[in-house]
């Protein structure tokens, strides 16, 4: 396994991505149990960051089951949902999930 990001690193990569207008919120959360490691955005203020956090965890544990399933051997890099309102990005990698949440309606 790699060396984990140190907590600059991770403070870097938030604030990158939240810089960018379109972005609402990026969570980090520990591949293991899904506690939240850091978050930023509007949309993980109050309880919507835990929410967001089971819901993620629960997102990718069942893709990575189906990929097992139809390949074995073969692991999830990056899951791109949209729905009605935003656009999740998550890229699954020990020791860290990563979520970034857009709004698609916001112009580049």
């Amino acid at each position: 396994m790699a060396t984990p990001p140190s907590p600059a690193i991770l403070d870097d990569a938030l604030s990158r991505l939240t810089s960018n207008r379109a972005v609402a919120g990026v969570l980090i959360l520990l591949a293991s149990d899904g506690n939240i490691v850091r978050s930023a955005g509007a949309a993980f203020e109050g309880e919507g960051g835990r929410r967001y956090a089971r819901g993620v965890r629960g997102i990718v544990e069942g893709v990575r089951r189906g990929v097992g399933e139809c390949e074995e051997g073969d692991d999830v890099k990056l899951l791109r949902i949209r729905t009605k309102r935003h656009e999740l990005i998550i890229t699954p990698s020990d020791p860290y999930i990563m979520v970034c949440v857009q709004d698609p309606s916001v112009a580049k």
